[in-house]
């Protein structure tokens, strides 16, 4: 579940300072401002993808994180944990992230590691592993994952107003 376990990393004492537009704008997404409009460092065929959904397109990103602001998500902490740049200039990107979310008077706080694949100075991907557990991998499982994301994307639009 969402709770700590002994396994989970503490968050480091300050946030990580990156000067990197990428991680700004996941900071951006994660400390409940939503997708950045005009910055252009997500790919129109993003995918995100974590245990519950799997959405495809940056619409679809842009209302996954729009609808999350009704849980008034907060960084508590954000750290680069590793950076890989291969042959042909893309990188992936792992980063540890603990969030704290709260709907009424019920609040907890998940610790994530985010894997993100940039091409072209853009985000392809997020994958985002609660606890920093793999996703289950079976076909069976990414299905109901991506009707999950495409049952959310249409629903949230209709039951969540008053928030942009």
């Amino acid at each position: 579940g969402f709770a700590r376990s002994a396994a989970e990393p503490l968050p480091p004492s300050r946030s990580c300072s990156s000067n990197s537009p990428i991680v700004a704008t996941l900071g951006a997404m994660y400390g409940g401002k939503g997708v950045p409009l005009a910055e252009g460092y997500v790919s129109p065929d993003v995918v995100f993808e974590d245990p519950a959904a799997k959405v495809v397109g940056e619409p679809e990103l842009r209302e996954a994180f729009r609808a999350l602001k009704i849980m008034h998500p907060k960084t508590i902490a954000m750290e680069v944990v590793d950076g890989i740049q291969n042959w042909e200039g893309d990188k992936t990107l792992e980063i540890d992230i603990w969030q704290k979310y709260r709907l009424g008077s019920f609040s907890f706080t998940v610790y994530s590691r985010l894997n993100v694949e940039v091409k072209d100075n853009m985000i392809s991907r997020i994958e985002e592993r609660w606890q920093n557990n793999s996703l289950l991998g079976h076909k069976a499982f990414s299905a109901i994952r991506r009707a999950n994301g495409i049952l959310s994307y249409s629903l949230t639009s209709l039951l969540i107003h008053g928030i942009e």
